[in-house]
Parts: structure tokens; sequence; C-alpha cells
């Protein structure tokens, strides 16, 4: 969900209708709608009776959504809560979608926010909650999990070859003084893995691998998947854009079982962001685009 910064503009927004089909009267919900800009396209290429399900496990995202969607009327509605929720509730009503779209990671309006924890450039609490509502904070995940939940989340997650180490030092720091700021973590980290000039932070990773876990994110992804698809009407479009090699697996290997089912691999190799969009919005860089076709 990564977009430009001070910009609201979703990664492959120009692509993505035409990736889910948008047809006046088609139907899109919208899974992990962030500021609505991917809602927005679609609603303007399928004017004027398309129509948006608009969700977000994120309230204050859903609320800028509202906003952003308020010109388009009765033609966009607004669901809270995470993907296989919302899947759940529209199951119930018997909702068929015609596309799908499930855009995940991070938004600039997050990660930007020094307030919701989700960034190591700006000291604030350590949070990383993208559904305020849940209870557990990183703060909490950090000053109470078992070393071996630390080091899994920091390896498996955030990709960090030195899990081990991190988790060592948080393990020492925690028993003398709790994490309360993103600073906190960041100091302890950079401590033990040392800063060299010019390259990516050393807590970038720990930071990442700490936020999937506080918001299971790829356990929420693999629920979603095949509720998703049984969503989606006859030649119906399941389209799931990631930013991490632990999402686009998932993803991978679940369109690959749907299309030994009969379902339509619409892109056999994911579709990258081209070079112009990478060169005005570097976040863009790691985003993978992958495409399922439901067979009528």
């Amino acid at each position: 969900m990564t977009e430009a910064p001070g910009r609201h503009s979703p990664v492959m927004a120009v692509e993505m209708p035409a990736w889910l089909g948008a047809a006046p009267g088609h139907v899109l919900v919208d899974l992990t709608v962030g500021g609505g800009g991917h809602a927005a396209g679609w609603l303007r290429a399928t004017a004027p009776t398309g129509t948006v399900v608009a969700c977000d496990r994120d309230a204050s995202a859903l609320a800028i959504a509202r906003r952003a969607l308020a010109e388009f009327g009765e033609r966009a509605r607004f669901l809270h809560g995470a993907a296989p929720e919302c899947l759940a509730r529209l199951a119930d009503e018997g909702l068929r979608a015609d596309a799908i779209l499930l855009d995940l990671g991070l938004s600039s309006m997050q990660l930007d926010d020094p307030g919701r924890g989700f960034s190591l450039r700006d000291d604030g609490p350590l949070d990383m909650r993208m559904d305020r509502g849940q209870q557990l904070t990183a703060a909490e995940f950090l000053n109470g999990a078992s070393p071996e939940a630390l080091e899994h989340a920091l390896r498996e997650w955030g990709g960090e070859p030195a899990a081990a180490r991190v988790a060592r030092a948080i393990v020492a720091r925690r028993a003398t003084r709790p994490f309360r700021s993103t600073g906190d973590l960041r100091t302890v980290v950079e401590a033990a893995l040392g800063r060299r000039a010019g390259r990516v932070h050393p807590a970038t990773r720990s930071f990442q691998g700490l936020r999937i876990a506080v918001n299971r994110e790829l356990e929420l992804l693999e629920q979603a998947l095949p509720l998703a698809r049984a969503r989606l009407a006859p030649d119906g479009r399941l389209a799931v854009l990631s930013f991490h090699s632990g999402e686009d697996r998932l993803v991978k290997q679940a369109f690959r079982a749907a299309e030994a089912e009969g379902d339509e691999l619409l892109t056999p190799k994911a579709i990258v962001p081209g070079r112009d969009e990478i060169r005005i919005n570097p976040r863009s860089r790691s985003a993978r685009l992958r495409v399922l076709r439901r067979r009528g």
C-alpha cells in the first residue's frame, strides 16, 4: 500500500483498473482501501454504475477514504475490519464481486505519522497497530515475547540475518528498562549491529518483522486469500499487491493452487512498477502484483 511521500497515489494506480477488469456496473471489494486511491480509480473507470465496497482495519485510513470518495456518493460503501472479517460479512450478504483487491503493507499516511510508531526515522510511541482497537502493541510484544518468538519474528518476517544477536540485545535491555518508544528499539538494534554510513539503517528489518508480528499480517493474508477467491463472481479477478517476500510467497502458492483447480493466472510472472514510478516513489520498488481470474 506504499504511496508517494506527501501524496496519496497508490502504487500502480494507472494500471490497476485494467488488471481488475473494470467495466460499468462492476463491483470491487477493496480490502485495504487506505487513502482510497485505487477505489477512486476504479469508480472513475466504471462510471456511472460501478461500485466499491471499501474495507480497512485502520479506522483512521477508513475515515480518510470516506472523505476521498465522498464525490462518488452511494457508489462507495465502507466496512471496518481486517480482510477475513470483511469477507465473512460479505459472504453472509451473499455478495459476489467482479474484482477484489488486496494492497498490502503500509501506506505513507501510516509510515509518515510518528504517532503510529511504524517508522524508525522519527521518535514516537512503540505502537505499530494497524487496528488501534487491538490490545497488543509493539512495546508489549517486545517486552513480553519469549526470546524464541522475538528471534522468529526478526528472522522470518524481518529477514534479519543477525536475528539471534538482536533478540539477545532486546532481552538484555528489557531486563533493566522496558521498551516504550521507537527510539528505544532503534538504539538497541543499532548498538547490536553497528551503523555504516550510506547504508540502510540496521534497524529497518527489525522494525518490519516486529510490525508483521504485531499485526499478524501473514496469518491474516493466508486466511483471506481463499475467502476472497470464494467471493468472486464467474470471471471475477483477485489482485494482490505485495511488498514483502513472505506475502508474495503466500500469494504465489495460493494462486498456483487455484490454477490447478481451473482458474487462470493472468500474471505468470509478478508485475513490477516501471522505472518512472520507482523514480517518483522509491518506496514502490519492492512492489509485486499478481492477478488471478476465476473461471466461470
